[in-house]
């Protein structure tokens, strides 16, 4: 007899197979965070055996309640979600959905955010089929790029000259990074520069800027005029990641993208970061090519990253 439930602490959560290494001090700190609790976690018993589980937490959309513009001020999103995925998981999960949702307090948002990638999630592809299942829609998706120095020095061309944001300044990579969301490829950045508007989603996205990656956010310049951007960020698991990277719409169509990544790379390199894992949306053809074409390989089957969303209101089992 399935029942769904809620949980009473972190114990009753954690421990499902393929739960990392210290997984239950991150759900600790979601919990002491108040982004998520007990109230807002529930598992699926089948009789006294654990079958599966989900937790939702709730997030702030942005850093500052001032970049809003439209979007609403918090998000809400699904993790720890777990069931036996080899097996019959399609009614047990949706019958967890429709009951978790039922039972979620109204102080949550009403778009649910559901994140799949397959280097942390096993089963990805049940996953997906469960989502659509109970009324999610593909929102974004992206394929994993990854580059390893061969020890040959990269070289960006001449065509541009590159300036730091240390350089720079924050204010003029702001100024330069705007523009460039304007009819973006990447589904993700195209909601939330249409959502906060222009200047509002650079200063949320320079928010990301640490002061060990400022030497490697550039800005391309034509003749002082400037052309576009890239962010290389340093991440612990994989040295680095293009963080970001655009054109300023009227400088589009001339291959400056090349130039940019190849820019970034070779920062990196120059910082002593041998490797690089990136992704792109999938349907970003111009940024897919030039990323192969720029040393950095795609590898779908190592990173590859679903991005599901549905209305409370319609997302049932």
């Amino acid at each position: 007899m399935l029942r769904v439930r809620n949980v009473n602490d972190v114990d009753e959560f954690v421990g499902a197979p393929g739960d990392p290494e210290g997984y239950a001090e991150t759900v600790t700190n979601l919990w002491d965070s108040g982004e998520s609790g007990p109230q807002r976690c529930f598992v699926l018993e089948d009789g006294p055996a654990r079958v599966g589980r989900i937790g939702f937490r709730v997030a702030p959309t942005v850093s500052d309640p001032a970049l809003l513009g439209s979007l609403p001020p918090e998000e809400l999103f699904v993790y720890g979600l777990h069931l036996p995925w080899e097996d019959d998981y399609l009614g047990p999960g949706r019958r967890l959905f429709n009951e978790a949702i039922a039972s979620l307090l109204d102080d949550v948002p009403e778009m649910l955010e559901v994140r799949i990638n397959n280097d942390v999630h096993p089963h990805p592809e049940p996953r997906c089929r469960l989502l659509e299942s109970c009324g999610m829609e593909l929102f974004h998706e992206k394929h994993g790029f990854t580059w390893v120095d061969d020890g040959h020095p990269i070289d960006p061309g001449n065509r541009l000259a590159f300036r730091s944001v240390e350089e720079s300044g924050v204010n003029v990579y702001r100024s330069v990074m705007a523009p460039c969301g304007e009819g973006t490829l990447d589904r993700n950045d195209r909601y939330y520069w249409e959502g906060c508007g222009p200047a509002n989603w650079a200063t949320q996205m320079t928010e990301y800027l640490s002061e060990d990656d400022a030497s490697m956010w550039l800005i391309g310049y034509s003749h002082d005029e400037p052309i576009g951007y890239v962010a290389v960020v340093s991440e612990e698991d994989w040295g680095a990641t293009i963080g970001h990277i655009g054109v300023i719409p009227e400088h589009r169509g001339q291959g400056y993208v090349n130039d940019l990544l190849a820019a970034g790379t070779a920062t990196a390199q120059r910082s002593g970061i041998g490797t690089m894992l990136s992704d792109v949306d999938v349907l970003n053809l111009p940024m897919r090519n030039a990323m192969n074409n720029g040393g950095h390989v795609e590898d779908p089957q190592r990173w590859h990253v679903w991005v599901y969303r549905g209305d409370l209101a319609t997302v049932t089992g």
